[in-house]
């Protein structure tokens, strides 16, 4: 896809008058050509800001002092006195026990608790999503608290609250490739139409809606999962209701049900939990007649009360009021006793934060068509960061302005180059400072596609412009160190050796194939599907925003995403639920409660979490089938050279049991506007 464009002018700042005090630019600014001759009666009115970064205050400082306010630039304020679960995957067996969960009763069970949400409803139940499967069953676990909802379809639930006079109302992206000659089932297979159909003729109202750009629908998505319905207040009469809203990246469909056990064969039989839930879209072929591998998925999520759940809420009802019927919408005034500000006992504070644009929603800030506070938000908190920083996201990808080459694709999103620039000051400053990323193997789909391969390219890209900078301060500042000891990309995968009572296929893959080498070799990546940072154990940024420019450009795929912090734990980062919810997704990874966690920027700890990274990597990519017995943390495949430059593992240029190339090619077919 080629894009025209022209330039109607240009303007020059000298950067050294930026820096030497001249720092802030306002008014009416004239305008040259590109071979500099003024173009008369054209100004281009601006504000420009220089900051120098050592005047950025830390998160600690900020809130200490109580000057932290949120971020100007949302629809939404920050609101205080919310309460906060936290939630990695979608269910924990009750025989997994973090040590170092503060609240005393392990780590929840989402799926669990969005049952008990939406049967506990009785005025509403809004849920937004980029695909829902109505006949996805939330409960599976045998020893569930709740053995009445085990088995019982979601679609079902849904239907049986509308039937009691609940507002049941869903709100689906509109996938335009979902047509009856491939059968509904559609590029992304979300079961949008499906959906649809499960529902005509019932009292739940379910929606679909395009995403839509310029009035056309387009292949950017409406990515936002969230749930929001009514209950039982706390500390209050039984008749008192609030709001309570759910909001990450996992959606209710298919493949998402996992625990901490990521198993690839050991949950297909008849009993288990994944014999009708079979999901794997990063094999060709594969299904459970053939057998596993199934792809295992790691996720985050959270439940929110208080005055930010009421604005995911908004959130629903603004998007509902923009595509929909605004007269569906339980009318305001009724929910006049359900507008929840908080109670006392809560001591979370929360914004909410979206990647979305006026014809997607009724209402932005001001007079701008549109918001991309996700990304905004994010800038900052990595500006304010002081020891160090944790990602878990299904992309990364951005700065495309400081890559050596692929410079003009449009993927101009700051996150990496902040980060990068980040440890670079710290550097400078002789201050230890690290950086955790975990992200999958590979994006979601066949590896040797066009599509995925064209996202590693980008991926490619990202990570040699981080490192190369991290490299070129650390030879600046007197050259010892490596980049690896600030900067590191993991991602997360298993390997089962096999055990008695598997199940047995009917059929069997293709020899040769990747699908016949993975199943012979018993090994598959864990998808990691999370859009998660941690910064300094004190503030935390969840949602559905990917770290690419389709998440954070506000113009294509329509996001949500909360910041959040606890502002009397973090004033000792050690004692808050952000510090264990931390440890506690990496005691999932690594099943050590190592304590260097502690302390994760020191070096320490980087060479503690880079050496069990290395040594499962060989556990993974080994002949051998050797059972990786929980632990699924690997080091991506890449070499980093001191240099900074990137290079193939010895001996290794592609993912195990496949041929697709690790570093990715670029895409003579697909332009960067859908890859990044």
């Amino acid at each position: 896809m080629k894009t025209k464009y022209s330039t109607l002018g240009q303007l020059q700042f000298q950067t050294n008058k930026l820096v030497d005090g001249a720092s802030f630019n306002s008014g009416f600014f004239n305008l040259n050509s590109e071979d500099g001759k003024p173009i008369v009666k054209l100004q281009l009115q601006l504000i420009l800001w220089y900051k120098p970064v050592e005047y950025e205050t830390s998160w600690l400082r900020q809130i200490k002092e109580g000057n932290f306010q949120g971020l100007k630039s949302a629809r939404f304020p920050q609101r205080s006195n919310c309460s906060v679960t936290v939630y990695h995957d979608a269910h924990h067996l009750s025989a997994f026990k973090s040590p170092f969960d503060i609240s005393g009763g392990g780590p929840g069970k989402l799926w669990e608790d969005v049952y008990r949400a939406i049967e506990g409803a009785k005025h509403l139940i809004y849920i937004a999503g980029w695909s829902l499967n109505p006949l996805m069953v939330l409960v599976r676990d045998p020893e569930t608290d709740i053995p009445h909802a085990k088995g019982v379809e979601l679609g079902e639930l849904l239907k049986q609250k509308a039937e009691e006079g609940v507002a049941v109302r869903i709100m689906l992206w509109d996938d335009e490739t979902s047509i009856p000659l491939i059968k509904n089932k559609g590029l992304m297979k979300t079961h949008d139409e499906d959906a649809m159909a499960y529902f005509k003729n019932t009292k739940v109202v379910c929606r679909l809606c395009p995403r839509l750009h310029n009035s056309f629908p387009t292949l950017f998505s409406h990515h936002q999962k969230t749930i929001t319905v009514d209950t039982k207040a706390l500390d209050s009469s039984p008749s008192n209701r609030e709001i309570m809203s759910f909001i990450g990246g996992v959606d209710l469909c298919d493949g998402r049900y996992d625990t901490e056990d990521h198993s690839l064969f050991q949950t297909l039989n008849y009993t288990e939990t994944h014999n009708k839930d079979f999901y794997q879209t990063s094999i060709v072929g594969a299904s459970l007649q053939k057998g596993g591998p199934r792809e295992p998925w790691h996720d985050a999520h959270a439940c929110i009360k208080g005055a930010a759940a009421r604005d995911i809420m908004t959130n629903f009802e603004e998007r509902w009021i923009k595509q929909c019927d605004q007269s569906l919408l339980v009318p305001a005034i009724s929910l006049s006793s359900l507008l929840s500000t908080g109670c006392s006992s809560s001591d979370w504070s929360v914004q909410v934060f979206r990647s979305i644009d006026h014809s997607s929603v009724s209402t932005l800030p001001g007079k701008v068509t549109r918001e991309k506070s996700i990304h905004d938000a994010y800038v900052q908190a990595i500006r304010s960061a002081e020891r160090f920083i944790y990602i878990e996201n299904q992309y990364f990808i951005g700065g495309c302005n400081v890559w050596e080459k692929e410079r003009h694709c449009g993927c101009r999103n700051l996150i990496p180059t902040e980060i990068a620039l980040k440890v670079v000051e710290k550097i400078r400053a002789r201050e230890r400072f690290a950086v955790y990323i975990i992200i999958p193997m590979w994006p979601e789909g066949a590896p040797e596609s066009e599509s995925v391969q064209d996202i590693l390219h980008w991926t490619r890209e990202t990570m040699n412009m981080m490192y190369k900078l991290i490299w070129k301060a650390i030879e600046e500042s007197g050259g010892e160190g490596h980049p690896r000891d600030y900067l590191n990309f993991f991602c997360l995968a298993n390997r089962e050796e096999e055990r008695v009572g598997e199940f047995i296929p009917l059929d069997c893959p293709h020899p040769t194939t990747q699908y016949w080498n993975a199943q012979k070799n018993r090994r598959f990546m864990v998808y990691v599907h999370s859009k998660l940072m941690i910064v300094d154990d004190i503030y935390m940024i969840m949602g559905s925003a990917n770290v690419n420019q389709r998440s954070m450009d506000g113009g294509r795929d329509t996001e949500i995403a909360i910041g959040c912090y606890q502002p009397k734990s973090s004033q000792n980062d050690q004692n808050g639920e952000i510090h264990a919810y931390r440890k506690g997704l990496w005691y999932e990874h690594t099943r050590r409660a190592d304590k260097l966690y502690q302390k994760p920027e020191s070096l320490e700890c980087v060479f503690r979490l880079r050496s069990i990274g290395e040594q499962m990597w060989q556990v993974y990519a080994g002949d051998e089938v050797v059972d990786m017995k929980g632990v699924h943390l690997v080091c991506y495949p890449v070499t980093i050279k001191k240099d900074g430059s990137l290079q193939e593992l010895e001996d290794i240029g592609h993912f195990p049991d496949t041929t697709a190339p690790i570093k990715g090619r670029r895409s003579k077919i697909l332009s960067p506007i859908f890859t990044t």
